[in-house]
């Protein structure tokens, strides 16, 4: 394939020129892992996961993380399953200047050691330098013993999201991996904590060094030297393992996809984000048909001059579409009386345009959760205005500001909260990994605001703002669309990772989800809409699927692949599987309730712009089994 082909499937795949980064599977003893660029991901006992990932990081005044580049990367095995990697790792980025040795070593007896040894050559701010080790959330419920300031506590990964930490000042942690074997992860160099990251849809617990009880931002000196180290080793019995997942041999395992004939949700209503300061044109608008949208979403600050014509456009648009229209309304609240002058105003607009309005979510300007004294006065103005909306609440922010949220939480008829990947991490597999975490924060969010319908979005690719930036510059640095854009978002990878995202939600029970925007580079297709992108197609899949039953559906590798199996009203199943991978995988897929009639692909064998192409139905086996091949970042649908 020629350079600059290949490069245009690479675009097409994953949104960039770039190779994705290579990786190499370590062995240490009866451990496995994954080394991709200086960190470990996926250490597994056999097939079980014990870390999901040792990595450091360093994070600047707002959170933000600064990528090291890497150099004198060196790795050397042995045929007694140890290895030694060593590298340099550089992170330079504005007036930060920190250069770091890493070493990480594997014996034969499972022991793995990473050490960090760095040196600050400037002066700067920070928030965090140091390790961060991932547990995987399969842990949920799983009892830990942690060794802290205080002792030895006893305890077990929290199942409901936790809003605060759950362990505090950690020197070790052990849990069992088998009956009689356990693994025990020990820090040195700093003290640590654990968080669960959930809370920001990261498919972990994350301990991390540096307990944020320790003010912060904290001033770095040029010169100061950072040491620390994390060892894991297994503690009892060691099983022989004669099967042993490695990166190479995934070309050609096959992942298996097993369909059950019960109920574990509902497809939920999907609605869009109108893209703001723009009406949608005749072209979108019927571009848009095909996804038979039940909502739309518009945000309308009323300290905005033009809020106004923003209700129109969405009005206008949601008609056009025969879809309802939802609201999320902030109110500026430094002058009370002209706040709350405007909210009149706001809901006598609502009264004079002839639109659905079905739901209205109001915040204050200032912060990020709905107001107690908000939420109360537009139930009021609604009413003697006779109109019939919801008044909702929750938080315009992640589901950790829900969860963290002072209760009582403002009386509120519908709840939402936003949902992106990339506040923690931003390669493609970590991206993919948060998929499964979107449906424990809805399970989580059950137990907050019970009874009350959730309203998911807008889900985004990257954050639409940083609730956590301590400076006014990295505030509105964030909320600058400028900086919101993603080209995964319009490539095969985005398509998988919406399906994805579907799934979970749909399995969880999220009553609506709404998606991006309309139109242009942060929506779902080019502006005009003649090119639509890769996950419109998910869309305009799942648009056919609203309120359907969605069948249990268990796949057996969840990081590679992902799958939503979907019984609509005439009885017959859908199935859409996606490859979250950059290599072609085989799913073989075994179920009673799907005979395969029709087929169809969206991946790089279509020609640009992508569409979905029919292809012959797979052939079903004595058994009722079939395979489909999955080219890389492919989604299938097979009705």
């Amino acid at each position: 394939m020629m350079v600059s082909q290949a490069k245009e499937i690479s675009v097409l795949r994953y949104g960039s020129t770039e190779p994705l980064p290579e990786r190499l599977l370590l062995k240490a003893g009866p451990l496995t892992a994954v080394l991709e660029e200086g960190g470990l991901r996926y250490i597994r006992y056999g097939g079980q996961e014990v870390v999901r990932g040792i990595y450091a990081a360093v994070r600047d005044q707002n959170w933000g993380t600064i990528k090291p580049v890497f150099r004198e990367f060196r790795v050397v095995t042995n045929h007694m399953d140890e290895f030694e990697v060593s590298f340099v790792a550089e992170h330079r980025q504005a007036e930060i200047d920190l250069e770091w040795e890493g070493v990480i070593s594997g014996s034969k007896d499972g022991t793995i050691s990473f050490t960090f040894d760095g040196e600050a050559h400037s002066g700067f701010l920070r928030n965090r330098i140091g390790f961060c080790i991932l547990h995987p959330s399969d842990l949920a419920g799983c009892k830990v013993e942690v060794e802290s300031e205080e002792g030895t506590i006893l305890g077990a990964f929290p199942e409901r999201i936790s809003p605060h930490q759950p362990f505090l000042g950690m020197t070790a942690i052990r849990h069992d991996i088998t009956p009689k074997l356990t693994a025990e992860l020990r820090f040195s160099g700093d003290l640590f904590e654990m968080e669960d990251q959930r809370n920001w849809t990261d498919a972990s617990y994350k301990t991390y060094c540096t307990p944020l009880s320790i003010p912060y931002p904290v001033k770095v000196s040029s010169g100061e030297r950072v040491r620390q180290s994390v060892t894991l080793r297994l503690i009892g019995e060691v099983d022989e393992i004669v099967d042993r997942e490695s990166d190479n041999e995934q070309d050609s395992q096959k992942i298996s996809v097993e369909l059950y004939d019960h109920l574990v949700g509902k497809v939920p209503d999907v609605g869009l984000g109108m893209t703001p300061g723009r009406e949608l044109s005749l072209s979108e608008v019927e571009a848009l048909r095909p996804l038979a949208l039940t909502f739309l979403r518009a945000v309308i600050r009323l300290a905005d001059a033009g809020w106004e014509q923003e209700l129109a456009n969405t009005t206008a648009a949601a008609g056009a579409l025969g879809a309802g229209v939802e609201l999320e309304v902030i109110v500026p609240v430094e002058n009370e009386g002209q706040g709350l002058g405007l909210l009149e105003t706001f809901v006598q607009a609502i009264a004079e345009v002839e639109a659905a309005v079905d739901t209205v979510f109001v915040f204050p300007e200032v912060g990020f959760v709905s107001s107690h004294e908000l939420s109360t006065e537009l139930m009021k103005l609604r009413d003697s205005a006779k109109l019939s909306f919801r008044v909702g609440g929750g938080t315009r922010a992640y589901f950790t500001e829900l969860n963290r949220a002072e209760l009582p939480l403002a009386p509120m008829e519908a709840a939402m909260y936003t949902i992106n990947p990339q506040v923690h991490a931003f390669d493609i597999a970590s991206l993919a990994e948060t998929v499964s975490a979107q449906a424990d924060t809805v399970r989580s969010a059950r137990s907050i605001v019970p009874g009350v319908p959730l309203s998911i979005g807008p889900i985004t690719f990257k954050p639409r703002l940083n609730p956590n930036s301590t400076s006014e510059e990295g505030r509105r640095r964030s909320e600058d669309r400028a900086n919101h854009t993603d080209a995964r978002q319009w490539s095969l990878f985005g398509a998988a990772w919406t399906l994805g995202s579907l799934r979970s939600l749909s399995e969880a029970g999220a009553e609506r989800v709404c998606y991006l925007e309309t139109a242009g580079l942060l929506g779902v297709m080019h502006e005009g809409g003649e090119e639509k992108y890769p996950l419109y197609h998910v869309l305009a899949a799942a648009a056919k699927l609203q309120g359907a039953e969605v069948l249990d559906c268990q796949v057996s590798d969840r990081l590679c692949c992902d799958a939503l199996a979907v019984r609509g009203k005439d009885g017959a199943v859908t199935l859409l599987a996606a490859n979250y991978t950059n290599k072609t995988i085989r799913v073989r897929v075994q179920s009673t309730a799907i005979k395969p009639a029709e087929l169809f692909a969206l991946d790089e064998r279509s020609v640009q712009p992508v569409m979905p192409a029919a292809y012959p139905p797979p052939v079903v086996q004595d058994d009722g089994s079939f395979e489909l091949e999955l080219l890389p970042f492919a989604v299938v649908v097979v009705r």
